[in-house]
């Protein structure tokens, strides 16, 4: 009987031994618990609408027919770049939590009807995704992630070029009164044409701190969604992300981002009697490569 007993004993734990390097075997190529790494990507940014920007640099843009039309469109997209750090906790064998910290740059430009606004806006971002894995092969798999991202706005400019006495023709601003008005009899008007602008000149060209207004979000928010596909310890995503607060905010006064340009007057929608639009939100389109430090067979258990 004991024999018996010592033979199944012994057959029991070579079953448990097998089985444990079998899973050992099967885990080699399978990522860890936890993986970290770093992160590096490609930025396109632009914000959501160009409506408004005029009033908030100090302009206020009139068709032939003294209709109030803002500047139209900003120029698609500006380049960017974000770099940092990446980490990964395997939740299931497909669904994985995956975090980041790094640096990203955002921001705009625009183009249009004699004025060039370049702004640049630097944050410190941490992201987290929801990340689901197909697995096609030991080395390979597809992936997709949903989350949000939280982000603090650290440094940046904002250049603006006035180019409007380049050309022959009036601008449709007015400065002095919340309508505009042309006399073309008498040649009256309370437009800026060819007369100095607020800005004191004809050409006129500034770079400021995009952070050092009052109306000016330093607080990035919003949400994220990524496809892509990992090899080994590499990872390649194309994610898209949408700001829930504004870059912008149009409900503020803006007399405190005037004065900071030398305007001696205050303006804003209520004066010129506008209906605000929306507060624009950015909007970013990134290409990104991950490599994490592991070599598929190991990692930090937790």
């Amino acid at each position: 009987m004991k024999k018996i007993s010592h033979f199944l004993i012994s057959a029991l734990l070579l079953v448990v031994l097998a089985g444990s390097n079998d899973a050992m075997a099967q885990r080699r190529n399978k990522a860890p618990l936890i993986r970290l790494g770093f992160r590096a990507g490609f930025n396109m940014s632009d914000l959501t609408s160009a409506k408004g920007l005029d009033l908030y640099n100090g302009l206020a843009y009139y068709n032939e027919q003294l209709e109030y039309i803002g500047f139209t469109d900003t120029k698609p997209f500006k380049y960017g770049f974000n770099a940092g750090f990446s980490a990964q906790a395997q939740m299931s064998d497909s669904w994985f939590l995956q975090s980041d910290f790094i640096f990203t740059t955002k921001g705009y430009r625009l183009n249009t009807q004699n004025v060039e606004i370049d702004a640049t806006a630097c944050y410190l971002q941490i992201p987290v995704d929801v990340m689901y894995k197909y697995e096609l092969s030991d080395d390979w798999r597809l992936l997709g992630s949903a989350g949000a991202f939280f982000g603090v706005g650290i440094c940046g400019f904002t250049d603006f070029e006035d180019h409007y006495g380049e050309n022959e023709h009036p601008r449709g601003q007015h400065l002095n009164a919340s309508q505009p008005s042309v006399n073309f009899e008498t040649g009256n008007h309370n437009l800026i044409c060819f007369d100095p602008t607020v800005h004191g000149q004809v050409f006129w060209k500034d770079r400021d701190d995009t952070f050092s207004s009052d109306g000016t979000w330093a607080v990035d928010a919003g949400l994220q969604i990524a496809l892509g596909c990992e090899y080994k310890s590499f990872q390649l995503t194309l994610s898209y992300q949408y700001s829930i607060t504004p870059f912008y905010d149009y409900g503020k006064n803006f007399k405190e981002r005037y004065e900071a340009k030398g305007m001696d007057y205050n303006t804003s929608f209520e004066y010129f009697d506008i209906a605000a639009p929306s507060s624009p939100r950015q909007h970013l389109i990134t290409v990104n490569l991950r490599y994490f430090l592991d070599n598929w067979n190991h990692g930090i258990r937790w």
